[in-house]
């Protein structure tokens, strides 16, 4: 695949498109500079050839806009190119998103997740859902306070058949999909749940399982949240200030650590849903 080329003029008249980061689903991103302010951003602009979503990516990033978080990519900007593609203007972050994070160790998995659930339970909070949740709407970026953050890359598009129950279904599977490197199976084929995970706590694993049966219902973001705070606690938060665990994760597994002083390097690689894809 060709690597899209970013306009040669300025963006409204302001924002500068310099390298290629990321293809997404619905969109192209860019890294590059505000020449007023000399801050570095991100330009999303809608892929030449998704045209037919040219409406849900307005919708998405006029949804931005509305709320103020820090687990909440910061929106800038918006417009349009000389071509007429839309395009939103970003705080630019540093790291990768959640897909591309694989499988990781237990201790990982909880804390990422857990601040998954954060992002997305301060999202219900203001009768927001999103509805289309996946691993690659969750970005674990270098917080300048050290460590990392996860933020959440947008809000959806406001779909009539968004609730939180989905949401919370999404939550799940990123849980799943972190500890095992793959989305757990549909209820009906799916048996008792034995995760064969080095190390995990009992909680963890029966927390898992709990929300699995329950499939998004009786369960909240803020619920998942507060449930793997506990969990996290429990083991000390060792894991996240960088300290080596005594547990070894199987051999063969694609592992990530999240470790609170270093910074998750975006590796430039084109991805379907990689970088600050949408």
């Amino acid at each position: 695949m060709d690597r899209p080329e970013p306009p040669s003029y300025l963006l409204e008249g302001r924002y500068l498109a310099e390298t290629h980061l990321a293809r997404g689903e619905t969109a192209d991103v860019f890294s590059g500079s505000d020449t007023f302010s000399g801050e570095h951003i991100a330009v999303r602009r809608l892929r030449p050839d998704r045209p037919e979503r040219k409406a849900a990516f307005q919708r998405m990033a006029e949804r931005l806009f509305g709320t103020t978080s820090a687990r909440l990519l910061r929106a800038i900007a918006m417009g349009e190119d000389r071509e007429g593609l839309p395009l939103l203007i970003t705080e630019l972050l540093v790291g990768r998103d959640v897909q591309r994070l694989g499988q990781v160790r237990w201790e990982v998995a909880c804390e990422v997740t857990r601040q998954c659930a954060a992002a997305v339970a301060e999202m219900h909070l203001h009768g927001l859902h999103h509805g289309d949740l996946r691993p690659s709407t969750f970005f674990v970026g270098a917080s300048a306070a050290g460590g990392s953050r996860v933020k959440l890359l947008d809000l959806g598009t406001g779909d009539r058949t968004a609730t939180a129950a989905k949401d919370v279904r999404a939550l799940v599977g990123i849980l799943h999909r972190l500890l095992l490197g793959q989305p757990p199976l549909p209820a009906k084929v799916r048996t008792t749940l034995k995760l064969n995970v080095a190390g995990i706590p009992p909680t963890l694993e029966q927390s898992l399982g709990r929300w699995l049966d329950a499939d998004g219902e009786g369960v909240t973001a803020e619920m998942m949240t507060t449930e793997l705070l506990e969990i996290r606690n429990a083991s000390h938060g060792e894991f996240w200030s960088g300290a080596r665990s005594e547990t070894q994760p199987p051999p063969g597994a694609r592992v990530s650590v999240v470790p609170r002083s270093s910074m998750i390097l975006l590796d430039g690689n084109d991805d379907d849903e990689g970088g600050q894809g949408s």
